[in-house]
């Protein structure tokens, strides 16, 4: 620990060098803080979070001033979605590693025909779509590409998942009230409400368009079977069009797993950047506090919002990469999907035609809505840090905290493809 830091007293020249220093990741809060009597550090998972078999709803329990869950937690229904998926082989045994490569092949082997099985209808049976059934069709003709190529770059990116939760660990070591720890629980509960509502959306989505296809006497979306000719009687019609649920539940998942994972993100940092806003505003408020621990806690809120920023540039190419194939097909799926609800479609079409605007709806609004919070909560932190009690404050405090400030008001952005900013207004545009 550099000795100007361990010192009791401080050079009055030293505010914004340790705070640049932070910043530049040479030193740590550990490096910058320091009390007449250590912080107890938060325990970052219950007694239960070990249990081999765990309710279905576990993760959405109300909090208590004994079980509180950790950020980590919001990941939950998401990761062991993903595993369901053979995304995650990190969590298998090694045992039964080898089977679940197996798995994690055979599931991107049918996401990957989904594309190709409708490439090759269209070329070899175009001539048999009635106008409804190719619009049906060709919606999930043009997302299937996208959701493949989105599902691949969530499989190949899955080590920045365990790398956040690590991050998040780390951050919740800084919410050591018991307020604190309980919004920290409310957000987890959030981030797998989450989960759980775009899970209900695309799995209605793909049942409802597979039950009214079939009760028409038709397979859901025409991709091609080698096998069996639906056209052969009723079991073959049930038997291929059960396939094409299967196939296609492969694709839909990998959009789910792309669109849900960015939004649990941007609510899992929006907490954060709400409790460190929280902090700033408790600065030199407290009497008992000697201004030398007054300038201690501002240290840790330049170390918070330095750590904020790293889990940031983690997620930053990811979230740019995904977003930015989704923005290039969102538009034209809304306009087939409308065409066909007002010209072609029936009853039964038309609801499962609903069911899938109300599913693109849910691929880009909400994360663009989250992204102008995030904003928006960058700007509260500013105005926070601005107008805390730092007038009476000593020379180095006030040196620290225009450098602090000068970076608080530098918002946190994402774009995608590093081309468009992940907005409302990028999302109104593209459709």
């Amino acid at each position: 620990m550099p000795e100007c830091l361990a010192s009791a007293e401080f050079d009055l020249s030293l505010g914004s060098s340790w705070a640049d220093a932070i910043y530049r990741q040479e030193l740590t809060v550990g490096d910058v803080f320091v009390h007449n009597e250590p912080l107890a550090e938060p325990e970052l998972e219950s007694e239960h979070g070990s249990s081999p078999v765990e309710p279905l709803l576990w993760y959405l329990r109300e909090p208590t001033a004994t079980d509180l869950m950790p950020s980590r937690d919001g990941f939950k229904y998401l990761e062991y979605g993903m595993m369901a998926l053979g995304w995650v082989p990190q969590a298998i045994d090694k045992k039964y590693l080898c089977i679940y490569r197996m798995w994690t092949m055979f599931v991107i082997m049918l996401a990957g025909y989904l594309p190709v099985g409708l490439c090759i209808t269209y070329v070899k049976e175009f001539s048999t779509f009635t106008p409804g059934e190719l619009f049906t069709s060709l919606q999930a003709g043009f997302n299937a590409p996208a959701a493949f190529t989105r599902g691949v770059i969530s499989f190949l990116n899955i080590w920045r998942l365990m790398e956040l939760k690590k991050l998040l660990d780390e951050i919740d070591k800084r919410c050591v009230t018991e307020e604190e720890r309980i919004r920290v629980h409310r957000a987890v509960i959030r981030g797998n409400k989450i989960y759980l509502l775009y899970q209900f959306t695309y799995s209605i989505f793909v049942t409802l368009t597979y039950l009214t296809s079939v009760c028409r006497g038709l397979t859901p979306w025409r991709v091609y079977n080698h096998f069996i000719d639906w056209r052969d009687g009723p079991w073959s019609l049930l038997s291929a069009s059960f396939i094409e649920y299967i196939i296609m539940s492969s694709g839909v998942y990998f959009n789910q797993m792309t669109d849900v994972y960015p939004l649990i993100f941007g609510f899992a940092l929006r907490s954060h950047l709400q409790l460190l806003c929280t902090r700033i505003e408790n600065l030199r408020t407290n009497p008992a506090m000697s201004e030398e621990q007054n300038y201690f806690a501002f240290s840790g809120c330049i170390e918070d919002h330095k750590l904020i920023l790293k889990i940031c540039d983690l997620m930053r190419p990811y979230i740019s990469q995904t977003t930015f194939v989704q923005f290039l097909f969102v538009g034209l799926l809304f306009g087939l999907t409308m065409i066909n609800l007002m010209f072609f479609a029936d009853l039964w079409m038309g609801l499962a035609s609903i069911a899938y605007i109300i599913a693109l709806f849910f691929q880009t609004f909400p994360f663009c809505f989250t992204c102008n919070l995030i904003e928006s909560d960058c700007e509260n932190l500013a105005l926070a840090l601005f107008q805390s009690k730092w007038i009476d404050a000593p020379r180095p405090y006030k040196s620290a905290l225009i450098y602090f400030l000068q970076n608080v008001q530098q918002s946190i952005r994402f774009t995608a493809g590093s081309i468009f900013p992940i907005s409302l207004d990028t999302n109104i545009k593209v459709r």
